[in-house]
């Protein structure tokens, strides 16, 4: 017969395992949860406002260069 020291332990195991697949499960289906003061659309997200950045920048510097070469070839 289990006596009740491993039942304890077999209790706060399986707790601790239901926890850890928990918070797995959590961080794999909500990975917007980390991003605190955004709005539902994202609209003042931080990480959307470095990726309009970067992407405004990419365009600004695609631009120049192509200024560039058509300077060059005339």
């Amino acid at each position: 017969m289990i006596d009740y020291q491993e039942l304890i332990v077999l209790l706060i195991t399986g707790i601790a395992f239901a926890v850890a697949g928990f918070k797995i499960y959590r961080k794999f289906t909500d990975p917007l949860k980390g991003c605190s003061g955004c709005a539902s659309d994202c609209s003042g997200c931080q990480l959307q406002d470095l990726k309009k950045e970067i992407e405004e920048k990419r365009k600004k510097k695609e631009l120049n260069e192509a200024i560039e070469i058509k300077q060059a070839e005339a």
